[in-house]
């Protein structure tokens, strides 16, 4: 009888538990806004070192549609967000493709917007 007990505790526990971390694992609102300010600040300052008209203006959309996905978020609206994280991507990919400047810190810009996209 309190073997029985025992078990109906620990799996009640366990359970607990484990959703607990799930929820701590996830991301909050403010850290997904912020990481978006963040990068679209960062892609924002990779413009004034392109040389191609094109790469510019790739960069500062994708910039501006980061910035777009932050607020979104700040409403509420996750499909809108993932969908303007996803148009970054493809902003940035085609800045990537392209050989415009300071490929690297482009194509980790690229990572970053795709993660959190998923992130979403």
């Amino acid at each position: 009888m309190l073997n029985m007990k025992f078990k109906n505790v620990l799996i009640v526990c366990i359970s607990v538990l484990t959703i607990n971390c799930f929820a701590s694992s996830l991301p909050n609102k403010e850290t997904l806004i912020q990481e978006c300010r963040d990068l679209s600040m960062t892609v924002a300052s990779l413009v004034s070192s392109q040389q191609k008209k094109s790469c510019a203006e790739k960069l500062a959309l994708a910039s501006m549609q980061i910035d777009v996905a932050a607020d979104w978020i700040v409403d509420d609206v996750y499909d809108a967000a993932k969908d303007e994280l996803d148009n970054a991507v493809y902003s940035l990919q085609y800045a990537e493709l392209n050989s415009c400047n300071r490929f690297v810190q482009i194509s980790h810009s690229k990572q970053v917007a795709q993660r959190l996209k998923t992130q979403l």
